[in-house]
């Protein structure tokens, strides 16, 4: 008879292997696989571990693909971020779950590519994603969000690759990433299920305003193809889309019913 499969690794042991080659940021205080499972449940938990055991095999090379794709002048931001936590897939694995989502996650490895002048941005976008198709990466979506009166602006490449997870890239101007970064602790409260009805619209007129600084790079209404794939144009005006229990104190099955509505969708935009 065949054997017990083997245990999903930890995320202390995922970490460090991870952690092995480049430096690695899951914050200061990892969860346990017992802590994520009593959170988000034992399913989302294991899948979300498994995912991430898969990616480890693989992200040494994707990483050193990804950097070695980068053009003059263009520079990793985050590279310490690169891999989802296994808590924050967890949550996201049991929020889709929960709205009935069967897709692929798209960012269990995600890389952001940073220029200084927001005007080489997309120049800067089509010769990395040109470089790591030479790597057989290959953009499966892309859009950018640079539209009038979206509180999120930015270029995003989905991809895949052979034998890995998918990948998400972001490219970003230093001041685009400076305005992703401040209006980061606004747009939590805007998908918030504690959160009322104002803080909510509050904290999503903050996120507006603050992206409106942003002028639209130069080149970026001819940007209509990256890596051969049409570039969808979208406005992230608001994440307010459609509610999902939210109640992750408890497992799935005995959660109890917010005061407010949560929402799962976060457009697209990975934070």
């Amino acid at each position: 008879m065949p054997g017990a499969p083997a245990l999903p690794p930890t995320p202390k042991s995922l970490h460090e292997a991870l952690n092995n080659t480049r430096p690695l940021d899951w914050g200061a205080a990892q969860p346990s696989t017992a802590e994520i499972s009593r959170r988000y449940g034992p399913e989302a938990t294991e899948r979300s571990l498994r995912l991430l055991e898969q990616a480890a095999a693989v992200e040494p090379t994707v990483t050193a693909q990804f950097l070695d794709s980068l053009p003059s002048g263009t520079m990793p931001y985050q590279l310490d971020r690169r891999v989802k936590s296994p808590e924050s897939l967890a949550r996201k694995l049991a929020d889709w779950m929960d709205a009935d989502q069967h897709l692929p996650i798209d960012d269990v490895l995600r890389y952001t590519a940073l220029t200084e002048n927001p005007d080489e941005l997309v120049a800067a976008a089509r010769q990395t994603v040109d470089e790591l198709n030479s790597h057989d990466w290959h953009v499966r979506t892309a859009m950018h969000s640079y539209t009038e009166g979206s509180r999120y602006k930015g270029i995003h490449a989905g991809m895949t690759i052979s034998g890995c997870p998918r990948v998400e890239v972001q490219f970003h101007s230093v001041a685009s990433a400076k305005v992703k970064e401040m209006t980061t602790p606004w747009y939590e409260i805007e998908r918030s299920a504690t959160a009322t009805l104002e803080e909510r619209t509050e904290a999503r007129q903050r996120s507006v305003e603050a992206s409106r600084t942003l002028a639209p790079p130069q080149g970026i209404d001819g940007l209509t193809k990256l890596g051969g794939t049409r570039v969808q144009v979208n406005n992230y005006s608001d994440s307010r889309l459609r509610p999902v229990d939210n109640g992750r104190g408890t497992p799935r099955g005995e959660r109890q019913t917010p005061r407010t509505t949560a929402f799962y969708k976060t457009d697209g935009i990975v934070r």
